[in-house]
């Protein structure tokens, strides 16, 4: 980059606050910039009409090289505009506490949610240790369901799923197993070339 005038350049700490949020939208916040950040690349800005009485950089940049705290530089300037009308659409989120801390709110999954899987055949605990192990129980694509899968399948769907699928057999459930509480992942993997029941040891 050339020599910039004094006069011509910005601290990113200085830009209002839309102009930040803008850059920080498409990875070039201050904290993500640092020396060896390409800066010479173009990047596309979404400002709406109503934005531009609160930006430094648009239509028309006050100062058009912006310094990050790191020291890098780059030079702004508006390579191209398309106007278009388009709707905005507002979305108001609320938050209520669940619970007052991350163990409670455990607690009262496993409270809600858990049963013992017991009783099985030895094909089922035989299904069941392999989706226990490393790379849980799955059926390639193509491939048959076991009687014994099926049958795994139809005791959980007897109980309550912390998260269901859309659809088929897919569902997150929270089970006793030899003592051991466990979170089971049931897909209905069309989308994953496959079945699957995995679990992880909470």
């Amino acid at each position: 980059m050339q020599q910039a005038n004094q006069d011509n350049i910005v601290q990113f700490d200085e830009l209002p606050r839309l102009d930040r949020e803008k850059f920080r939208l498409v990875g070039l916040g201050d904290s993500d910039v640092d020396e060896d950040t390409p800066l010479d690349i173009g990047r596309t800005f979404v400002y709406a009409n109503a934005d531009r009485n609160q930006s430094a950089l648009v239509p028309t940049p006050d100062r058009s090289v912006i310094e990050w705290s790191s020291g890098s530089r780059a030079r702004f300037s508006i390579t191209d505009s398309n106007s278009k009308n388009a709707t905005l659409k507002t979305y108001r989120y609320t938050a209520h506490q669940l619970a007052p801390t991350v163990e409670a709110y455990g607690q009262q999954l496993r409270t809600r949610y858990t049963f013992e899987l017991s009783g099985l055949s030895d094909a089922e605990r035989n299904l069941v240790e392999k989706a226990i192990g490393k790379y849980g129980y799955n059926i390639d694509r193509g491939g048959s369901p076991s009687d014994a899968f099926w049958s795994l399948v139809k005791i959980f769907q007897q109980h309550e799923a912390v998260a269901d699928g859309k659809e088929g057999v897919t569902g997150d459930y929270l089970t006793t197993y030899d003592g051991q509480v466990y979170w089971v992942e049931l897909v209905n993997g069309d989308d994953f070339w496959g079945r699957k029941i995995t679990t992880t040891k909470q």
